[in-house]
């Protein structure tokens, strides 16, 4: 047989054997985005419970490459107190894992991240089971989510944009863009990178129309901040965005 008809050969043969466990190996992580609900489980020596409320929303974003971002309600995979910066959400395919990536604040003051990796025990194009247990396996943690679809009785957000901040990196100032189609209620704060607010550009009501904020990298003392990466975050009812940015000195 040719060489390029055995290697056709083989290539099909490795196809069909992914393939043919189920529509399981035929994901790509692109099918996950979008809004999940369900419940969740877990036990563990810290906290136990069993079919607690979970939302998980899953979208585009961030700068790592191969991993899309998420929120959601469970303090398990999601730390809100850091939700100004990405968390990210990966899929091993060829060991069948999902893989959430977790931010937490390291012994040493900076923000990192924690890697949680659970293997799916159901999969199809709306619903997906899967589960992550410590070596031990004294924590087991198990989520049950189904895609939840836009009705029209539901209200679709109003539209929002933040835009990344110019000049970037900066000094003495920088220009941050906030663009909304309705007036709405919201707030634009600065962070530095241990996750500490140190100035609130704005809180309150957020007008309609473009708005321009300017940042002279101070605090809210008026105080000059040291040189570094600092992270902005606008969030409304229904929308959440953050930029990183490097105040020069």
């Amino acid at each position: 047989m040719p060489m390029n008809s055995l290697s056709k050969l083989k290539l099909l043969i490795i196809v069909v054997s992914i393939t043919a466990g189920g529509s399981l190996y035929a994901q790509i992580l692109g099918d996950f985005i979008g809004n999940w609900n369900g419940v969740e489980n877990l036990h563990s020596p810290i906290a136990s419970y069993l079919n607690k409320s979970i939302s998980i929303e899953i979208s585009e974003g961030g700068d790592r490459e191969g991993f899309l971002i998420y929120t959601s309600t469970s303090d398990f995979i999601y730390d809100n107190t850091l939700s100004w910066a990405y968390h990210y959400i990966g899929l091993n395919k060829l060991t069948n894992e999902l893989i959430f990536l977790r931010r937490w604040i390291t012994p040493i003051g900076t923000v990192g991240f924690e890697e949680i990796i659970y293997n799916f025990v159901h999969l199809d194009d709306d619903t997906f089971i899967a589960e992550y247990h410590t070596p031990d396996s004294e924590t087991h943690h198990e989520i049950i989510v189904s895609r939840t679809t836009l009705t029209v009785d539901e209200t679709i957000p109003s539209k929002v944009s933040l835009n990344k901040n110019y000049p970037n990196p900066f000094n003495p100032s920088t220009t941050i863009v906030v663009v909304l189609k309705n007036t709405t209620q919201g707030s634009l704060i600065i962070y530095n990178i241990k996750g500490e607010a140190v100035k609130t550009l704005h809180q309150g009501i957020l007008p309609a129309g473009k708005v321009h904020y300017i940042w002279e990298g101070r605090n809210d003392f008026g105080d000059k901040l040291s040189g570094g990466t600092y992270i902005y975050r606008l969030l409304t009812d229904d929308y959440s965005k953050s930029y990183k940015m490097v105040l020069l000195k």
